[in-house]
């Protein structure tokens, strides 16, 4: 079984946006934003506190899973280093080349529920070895939290999917004024359109934990 990281992205887009950051502080009448870096969600305001929260939760809830993802993708690539492998090997590529490698240190991967680890027992741990252990643990840190955010979030994206109609009712009665709603219906329906692709990238983000999940699995001798 093999795992192949691919790095999804959003559509870039402009206007009316500002950055989304670690301390971001929610101001739902503002923009909500997109980091610079590509892949994040970027949302738009349509002036209604309530409807600009949703969008500002998702966008926030939406960004973490692809920081998370990243992670995911970044210790498969210094684990790969660690074990001495190409590129395009498998996670079981990378197991098999450390157990050929450090034979005499009794080593397997071990799991329980969605965690798993390189369990090493003998005492002294070569500092490669121990790199890799480290990279296995970062990995699983990652998996873990990607799984846990795509429930929350598909939750929080369909709940707005299924309300499109009455969001837009919302916003027009909130603000009356015509050219003011020609922009922002604009900006509501291209919010839309982004929170519709961030629930398939999300779905994909989600199917790339768990062949990770499952690929360890088979490695510690289970079956998920």
């Amino acid at each position: 079984m093999s795992f192949f990281c691919c790095c999804h992205r959003l559509p870039g887009t402009s206007g009316e946006r500002e950055p989304l950051t670690a301390q971001y502080t929610r101001q739902p009448s503002q923009n909500t934003g997109v980091c610079s870096k590509e892949g994040t969600l970027a949302m738009k305001v349509v002036n209604v506190l309530e409807i600009d929260t949703l969008f500002s939760d998702i966008a926030e809830t939406f960004n973490k899973q692809y920081g998370d993802h990243s992670a995911m993708e970044e210790a498969i690539r210094r684990l790969k280093e660690a074990s001495g492998c190409a590129p395009t090997s498998s996670l079981t590529d990378c197991i098999d080349n450390i157990k050929r490698e450090h034979g005499a240190c009794n080593l397997q991967v071990h799991m329980d529920g969605y965690s798993f680890s390189l369990i090493v027992k003998e005492k002294e741990v070569p500092a490669d070895l121990e790199q890799a252990q480290r990279q296995v643990w970062e990995l699983n840190r990652a998996t873990k939290h990607v799984i846990a955010t795509e429930t929350k979030l598909q939750e929080m994206i369909c709940s707005v999917l299924q309300s499109q109609s009455q969001l837009a009712e919302r916003m027009k009665a909130e603000n009356p004024e015509y050219l003011d709603q020609v922009r922002l219906d604009a900006n509501l329906r291209e919010n839309i359109q982004t929170v519709s692709q961030a629930k398939e990238l999300s779905k994909q983000y989600g199917k790339d934990a768990s062949s990770v999940l499952k690929e360890m699995a088979h490695l510690a001798g289970l079956i998920l």
